[in-house]
């Protein structure tokens, strides 16, 4: 981030300078827009196709059967970014409020979409009754992110060992 220069970046795009300063504002606004581009376009895919995989399941029993489709779908999710790399953008908002916010604008963004998801399932009767569609849906995208714990570790959880674990956690939400 800190050897970002517009001059680089309009040489390589071949946008002039003016057009930069002009979408972005600044330099920081042009740092802050790629973090939050970044920060959503993995997401934002995957639960596109989430909604799309999602809108042809109408009971649990369609949802055991899909199993291994789930397991492909979590691998192809944490191959398009790490969570690691989600982090440290959300690291990156410590002491830049502006950046902080438009996170959070994005990441309301995102709970609401796969809030919808969640609601279309609880009318089929397949996401419990008694779960509140938009806590489910936090608390999925925070399982995914928490991923980034087992990054971390010295002694890694392997990618099917926590997918695996991850499918069996997700199963409690549903009928």
């Amino acid at each position: 981030e800190a050897s970002v220069r517009i001059q680089d970046i309009s040489a390589v795009t071949k946008v002039s300078i003016g057009s930069i300063y002009h979408h972005f504002g600044d330099r920081d606004g042009l740092i802050r827009a790629t973090y939050v581009h970044n920060f959503s376009s993995a997401i934002t895919e995957d639960i596109g196709r989430a909604k799309r995989w999602w809108q042809n399941i109408h009971n649990a029993s369609e949802i055991a059967e899909h199993r291994e489709e789930m397991e492909a779908f979590l691998n192809s999710h944490f191959s398009h970014q790490s969570p690691l790399e989600r982090a440290s953008i959300i690291g990156n908002s410590a002491g830049r409020p502006q950046l902080r916010e438009n996170l959070a604008q994005v990441q309301h963004k995102l709970n609401d979409e796969l809030t919808e998801v969640m609601q279309m399932l609880q009318e089929r009767g397949v996401l419990r009754a008694d779960l509140k569609p938009r806590a489910v849906a936090v608390m999925i995208l925070g399982m995914l992110f928490g991923r980034v714990v087992a990054m971390l570790d010295n002694e890694p959880v392997g990618d099917h060992d926590w997918n695996q674990t991850l499918l069996a956690a997700f199963s409690g939400f549903f009928i």
